[in-house]
């Protein structure tokens, strides 16, 4: 979990520093700095919900992909081998 919140954080940051970048070198002028606020909230938004989709959906995309390109990949993660002796 922490890894979507920095996504999120990373993906703000970096879009805030090239908005100021494009304020001074491009445009020549300054915004109201809560239009910088509200931008930056909305791609923390953004940011956030995709990164959580993706790392939700990653398992049944990955599988999906598999059928379509017609690939035999095993899924490592699902199968269990036991190693040790059995508990009962």
């Amino acid at each position: 979990m922490e890894n979507i919140f920095l996504f999120a954080i990373f993906t703000t940051s970096f879009f805030v520093v090239l908005k100021i970048l494009e304020m001074n070198y491009l445009e020549k002028e300054m915004k109201p700095l809560k239009y910088m606020v509200r931008d930056a909230v909305i791609v923390f938004g953004s940011s956030l919900g995709a990164a959580t989709a993706t790392f939700y959906v990653r398992g049944s995309f990955a599988d999906f992909l598999n059928v379509v390109t017609e690939n035999k990949v095993l899924n490592t993660d699902a199968t269990l081998v036991f190693t040790d002796a059995p508990g009962f």
